[in-house]
């Protein structure tokens, strides 16, 4: 009985197991490195498409360029089109009308035009003179009464206009031009008046040629400044610009037509006034 023979199935068994459990390790070890192997090829292959696709696009950019804007032509405007714009611009900017200024012609005071010179004479009663010769000098007056004028009104222009007549001598060639003085010198013209000082001295001129013709200037300033004033005239002296005796006896003279016509040409000193 002592020398049978011993099986040890505990070690046979024992093995099995292990075997199986290597077994087992050794696929799932080999599972995971084909999951990573597949795994690794994905990421392998998407990357390097991607990288591809990169590439292309940049190609494709550099060889198709952004397409430039170019600009067209505005249509022109045909012909009824400005019109009916410029119509309709009219119609939006166009101002009221501004009313016609009125005019007033007044005719010279027959009593208080004339001539007055430096030897103290002088003629209220024939024609307007202004010059010199070797014994005088001589200066031209005329005045308008300004009571014919609407109260309250607008002086837009006011001008003298006075005929010449006729010239002797060369008066404008040796005195120069026919200046004009703003003044007062009241309801008589007398001696005193050749040298009465000026409201405004020389502020215009009315002639610069023998021509005889009418003779013209602006007076605006002193109109406005008589109504300013309350003045019941206005009132000018009219002289050259060298007052020198010399020449001869005739001298050298011009002669404008006065409110009497005393030169006969009908065409009296007029003092024409724009106002509204």
């Amino acid at each position: 009985m002592d020398n049978e023979p011993v099986f040890r199935t505990e070690e046979v068994f024992d093995e099995q197991p292990r075997r199986k459990k290597t077994n087992y390790l050794k696929i799932i070890i080999g599972f995971l490195a084909f999951l990573l192997l597949i795994t690794s090829s994905s990421l392998s292959f998407y990357f390097g498409k991607k990288s591809g696709n990169n590439s292309n696009e940049k190609q494709a950019a550099t060889i198709f360029p952004s397409p430039t804007y170019i600009p067209t032509e505005a249509p022109t405007p045909t012909n009824s089109d400005t019109a009916t714009q410029s119509g309709r611009s009219k119609s939006k900017i166009s101002p009221t009308p501004s009313p016609f200024p009125n005019t007033k012609v007044l005719k010279a005071i027959p009593s208080l035009d004339g001539y007055r010179s430096s030897n103290e004479n002088g003629n209220s009663s024939v024609d307007i003179r202004s010059g010199r010769n070797i014994n005088l000098v001589t200066r031209g007056y005329v005045s308008f009464d300004l009571t014919e004028l609407p109260q309250g009104l607008n002086v837009i222009e006011a001008k003298l206009k006075m005929y010449q007549a006729r010239t002797i001598g060369a008066p404008y060639s040796n005195l120069g031009n026919l200046l004009i003085d703003q003044l007062t010198y009241g309801d008589i013209l007398d001696s005193s008046d050749y040298a009465s000082a000026a409201l405004l001295s020389s502020f215009t001129t009315l002639s610069k040629t023998t021509k005889n013709d009418w003779k013209e200037a602006d007076v605006s300033i002193a109109i406005k400044d008589d109504l300013a004033n309350a003045r019941a005239r206005a009132q000018f002296r009219i002289h050259f610009e060298e007052e020198v005796k010399g020449g001869d006896v005739s001298g050298d003279f011009a002669y404008f037509e006065s409110a009497e016509n005393s030169e006969g040409t009908g065409n009296t000193p007029q003092l024409l006034i724009k106002y509204y």
